[in-house]
């Protein structure tokens, strides 16, 4: 038996590399995976390509803006039972602007959708897991310090952070944990259509010399979702090769 046999999962947010990487972690694992997103055709282009590899998920489209959609979701996976596991890896960022600069509809736009979509999202799936569940919110780097012209993504992030540690106090005496990944520079979303070498210039600011791969936070998402880290609630892993330090 692998450790998430047959454990009820849900990641919102599955279509990017991070979100893909996840989904297939989990799938190894055991766990049954339903991924979720707005883009409903790169949701099944990574049910196909999982179904390549032997590895099995379910696909449903939810728009984390909309209150119904996410509580559709949510009733639907849990109608037999109980959610054991949802990863949270929302989020949408804006051009970098000093906020002098920034129209106020790019801020409510990156607000609505890494804030308060994820806010909806755990509303709704902490509502239905029991003792022993794991939520595991996908924040970043951003969301423990600053970074220049990103005051909108940064504000959202800390504010998931924030969300994250409150949950985990509230929900520890039903015995529900909820955790954070903060990634630092990895190998996915718009960095990947840079150049090689930008990308390289990048990870050379990163003590262990390079950008992260979306492998290895999916490994730390993996670890807070299985029981392994069953005395863990409330942190934030960082997995950005020592660049906080």
């Amino acid at each position: 038996m692998t450790a998430l046999e047959n454990s009820n999962a849900l990641v919102l947010g599955a279509n990017g590399l991070i979100g893909s990487a996840i989904t297939r972690a989990l799938a190894a694992a055991g766990a049954q995976v339903t991924i979720a997103g707005r883009d409903g055709s790169r949701l099944r282009e990574l049910e196909e390509a999982l179904r390549v590899d032997g590895l099995e998920c379910s696909v449903t489209v939810a728009d984390v803006t909309d209150d119904g959609s996410v509580a559709r979701l949510v009733d639907g996976l849990t109608r037999d039972r109980p959610l054991d596991i949802a990863i949270n890896n929302v989020g949408v960022s804006h051009r970098p602007a000093p906020l002098a600069e920034l129209e106020l509809s790019e801020f409510d736009r990156v607000i609505a959708v890494t804030l308060r979509g994820v806010a909806v999202a755990m509303k709704h799936e902490l509502a239905s897991m029991t003792a022993g569940g794991s939520l595991v919110n996908i924040a970043s780097s951003a969301g423990l310090d600053g970074a220049p012209g990103m005051s909108a993504y940064v504000a959202a992030k800390h504010g998931v952070i924030g969300l994250t540690k409150t949950a985990a106090i509230d929900y520890a005496r039903r015995g529900i944990r909820v955790n954070a990944v903060a990634p630092g520079p990895i190998e996915s979303g718009p960095i990947m259509h840079q150049p090689a070498e930008v990308r390289g210039t990048v990870g050379q600011y990163v003590p262990l010399g390079r950008m992260g791969r979306p492998d290895e936070v999916a490994s730390a998402a993996l670890w807070l979702a299985s029981p392994a880290s069953s005395y863990t609630t409330g942190a934030v892993l960082t997995v950005d090769g020592g660049k906080r330090a």
